[in-house]
Parts: C-alpha cells; structure tokens; sequence
C-alpha cells in the first residue's frame, strides 16, 4: 500500500515538472520572441533615424543651395556656390564646371574639392587633363540631347583611361543659342572609384539641377540685360555727343549766313569811331597849338594868357572842346555796340550745357534781334510787345540759338520786306511767346514735317533741314508747348508757351 502511495506521487511530482518544463519553454519562446520585436523596433528606429538624417541632409542642402543661389551677384558666382555645395554633399566627388559649344571648344572652366590626396596647386592640370581627354563630340552629344543627369565610365568617353578617375557624373545646367549653333554647361563629377557613387545622393542632386538651371537662365538674362543696358548707355552718350555736335554744327551754318550782317553792324561804329579819332586827333593839334604859349619864357604871364585867349577865339576853342565830348560820347556808344554784338555772339556760338537757370526771356528776344538786326535793317520792320519781365526756368544760350532761328526763317520767308512781329503776353503760370512774319507761309502738307530733321523747301544750298528740328528738341527740354498756325500768301506765326520761373 505504501508503493502505491508513493508511485501516486511520484507520478504526480512527475506531471508537475512536466507543467513546468512547458511553461519554462513557453516563457523562453515568449521572450525570445520580446527579444526579437524589441531587436526589429530598435533597427526599426535605426533605419528611420538614418533615413530622417539622410532626408534632412537632403533637405539641408536643398534649401542652402536654392537661398544661396538667388543671393550670388554673376553666374560665376552661381557655380562657384553648386560646386562647392555640391562637394560638400556628395561623397569623394571632384566637381568640375565646363561651358561647350557646338565647334567643340570648351569655355568657363571653373572647379572646386576638398581632396587631400592630391596637391591642390596640381588638382587643375589634373582636371584639365581629363577634359582634353574626353570625346568632346560625343561629350557634347550626351549633355545636348539628354536632359537629365547620366553615369558613364569614363573610358566609355575618353580617348585615354585615366589612372586618377573611373567614373564621371555629367548634370546638364543650361543651354543656350549662339551664332555658332548651341552650347550647354555642365557639371563634371569625378570619381576615383565606383564605390564612392551614391545613387540616392544623385538622384537628390538632380532635384536640384531644375531650380539651378531656372536660378542660371535668370542671372544670364540680367547680365545679358546689364550689357544690353551699357550698350545703350554708351549709344546715348554717342548720340547726345552726336546732337550736340549738330546743334553747335548748325550754329556755325547760322553764323555763316550772318556773318556778312554781323560784319557790317560790326563795321559801321568802328568806321565812325576811326572817323572820329582822326578828327580827335586834329582837334588836339588845335589844343597844343592853343596851350603853347604856356612854354614861351619871353613873355609874361598876362601876354600869355592874352596870347592863349586870342588862339582860343581864332581856332574857336568852344566848338572844340563841345565837339570833342560830343565824339567822345558817340565813339562809346559805338564801341558799346560792338561790345554787344560780341558779347551777343559769344553766347549764341559757345556750346552749351543742360543746365537750367532763372533767366528774362526779354534779355535772350533783345540779344538774338541784336545778332540779326542787319538782316532786318532795310527792307524790314520789327515790332516788339514784350512784358515788362518775362522769367522763365531756361538755357539762354539754347533759346537764343531758337529765336534766331525763328528771326532768320522769318526774314527768308519775307525777301521783299514786310513785318515781323514779337509778341508776349502772360496766360495764368505761363509765358506766351508769338513770332510771327508776313512771309509767303507753309502749305497744310509742309506743316507736319517742319520739325523733322533734314527737311526744308529752301533751295539746296541754302539751308541744312536742322534749325526747326534742333529748335524743336531745344524747346521739350524747356518743357514748352509749340504751336504753328500758317497761311500761304499771308504769313506764319510760331506759339511757344513757357513755364513761368517761380
């Protein structure tokens, strides 16, 4: 009874270690199998950090390229910034930057690395190296026809393997049109081994090339706009130079056709003040011969005073001596005359600046009728109603040179004599200026063209087609308003308002 007894138990200590070997076994697989999930999360966790750094790297240098790229100042500056972010981004990469055209030559070599391997000052030769090696036509064929970023071995391009590089990376950036046919720019990844070519990187910096090439288009179009600006700087001042040289031009034909008026106005005081002088110079024979008792030391004083007194009646001292102011006076009002017309000339024919002043459209009208008035002596008559001031914001010498112009047409237009009419009068803050003449007038069909240059119904010879445009351009720098109204046979008057100077 005893062995049963303990046959029961041994049985049941039996079936209880049985129990616990599966639950052992069960605990074991339970944390084996913890084990392994926490394994599988933590590399879980791994791969997301790496791939969250990785993409922030991406990121990083997306963004830095895209701010940096809009702040450069030229194109240089542009590549320069790809290729050293570019390096910085990629694994052992040497970038390199080439601008090829269509004949093949290679243009705007630019490179940049950080390689220790090699001594930098022999890093471009080695880079140049490559360059001359490659295929051109079939390396200008790839980045031509493709647009997207390729990898070849370099043998595959090149005349010669390279012992230096295996594998090139070629990232078209722009194209453009030139008069030799098209060129393209490109960027030249170098690898010394394959291994150091990451896909992902690659495709991340195709990513790029997009925004690159629109950044690069840009900057082109600004520098070939700046250059198109300094173009047309240079061909405005070429043409300012060019207008100037045919306003001073057309002064000197002006002058021309004055010359012979103003020789005469000129030659008519001078004449009359030589006349004068030789009679001033026989009137000082009579004073001498009055005033030389006064050396005679045989008399007396009282004879001399008589004898003085008796050579002053019998050469008629007083007519003399009232003569004598009398010309005086005339030969400085005739020296004051050529004095004028000099003067008056001087600054109709000086060339002239930009510069506006204050000035008395009164004073420009006077001195340029003084520069004619030969022309208007004889046959002519000139009336004025001027206002008693006249200011206006102006180049005087410029005006000058219009209203002569103006006087001289007028003149032409009248060859057997008539009026000519100078008129002005005030209209709220501007002053109104009429030139008017009883000329044979301009036909309805002449009036648009007036002011173009090179245009006249003078006969060939006698006049340039320059005045009335020159005039013209003189006047919208003034800001004034032209009016012509015309009749034929009866004569033509020119309305210019000015601004009034405050």
């Amino acid at each position: 009874m005893e062995n049963n007894e303990t046959l029961a138990k041994l049985a049941a200590l039996e079936r209880i270690l049985a129990r616990e070997r599966l639950a052992r076994k069960e605990a074991e697989k339970q944390l084996e199998d913890y084990t392994r999930e926490l394994y599988q999360q933590e590399e879980a966790v791994n791969q997301t950090q790496q791939e969250v750094a990785t993409q922030q790297g991406q990121l990083e240098f997306l963004t830095g390229l895209l701010a940096e790229t809009w702040r450069q100042p030229s194109l240089n500056k542009i590549v320069a910034n790809y290729l050293e972010r570019t390096n910085n981004f990629m694994t052992n990469a040497h970038n390199l930057f080439v601008e090829i055209h269509a004949d093949l030559s290679y243009h705007q070599f630019q490179y940049y690395c950080q390689s220790t391997k090699q001594h930098a000052s022999t890093l471009p030769d080695s880079y140049k190296q490559v360059l001359r090696q490659f295929k051109r036509d079939e390396l200008y064929q790839q980045v031509s026809s493709e647009s997207e970023s390729q990898i070849f071995e370099i043998e595959s391009i090149s005349n010669s393997a390279d012992a230096q590089f295996s594998d090139c990376v070629l990232v078209p950036l722009y194209s453009l049109d030139l008069p030799s046919g098209k060129g393209v720019g490109i960027a030249i990844l170098l690898y010394e081994s394959q291994d150091d070519i990451n896909i992902v990187k690659l495709q991340t910096l195709e990513s790029s090339r997009s925004m690159l090439s629109v950044a690069i288009e840009r900057k082109r179009a600004e520098e070939a706009l700046q250059e198109r600006l300094a173009d047309l700087e240079t061909s405005n001042r070429m043409l300012e130079q060019t207008q100037q040289q045919l306003v001073q031009q057309e002064k000197l034909a002006s002058l021309g056709q004055l010359a012979a008026g103003v020789a005469h106005e000129i030659n008519n005081p001078v004449g009359f003040v030589l006349s004068n002088l030789d009679t001033m110079r026989e009137y000082f024979s009579d004073f001498a011969e009055i005033m030389a008792p006064l050396n005679a030391d045989n008399i007396s004083e009282q004879e001399k005073v008589v004898a003085m007194q008796a050579k002053w009646q019998s050469l008629d001292g007083n007519f003399l001596f009232d003569d004598s102011q009398e010309i005086l006076t005339s030969s400085v009002q005739g020296l004051e005359r050529v004095k004028d017309i000099v003067s008056d000339l001087s600054t109709f024919s000086r060339m002239d600046n930009d510069e506006l002043d204050s000035i008395d459209l009164n004073v420009v009208i006077e001195k340029s009728l003084n520069v004619v008035s030969n022309e208007f002596k004889y046959h002519h008559e000139v009336i004025k109603h001027l206002l008693p001031e006249a200011n206006i914001l102006g180049n005087a010498g410029k005006l000058q040179q219009v209203f002569i112009n103006l006087f001289v047409n007028a003149k032409h237009a009248m060859p057997n004599g008539g009026a000519l009419t100078i008129s002005c009068e005030k209209d709220r803050n501007k002053i109104i200026v009429r030139v008017k003449d009883q000329g044979h007038g301009i036909e309805k069909d002449h009036l648009a063209d007036i002011f173009t240059p090179f245009f006249t119904t003078k006969a060939p010879g006698e006049g340039t087609g320059l005045g009335l445009a020159i005039s013209y351009g003189i006047l919208q720098q003034h800001n004034a308003k032209v009016k012509v109204h015309s009749e034929v046979g009866v004569g033509t008057e020119f309305e210019i308002a000015f601004y009034e100077s405050i």
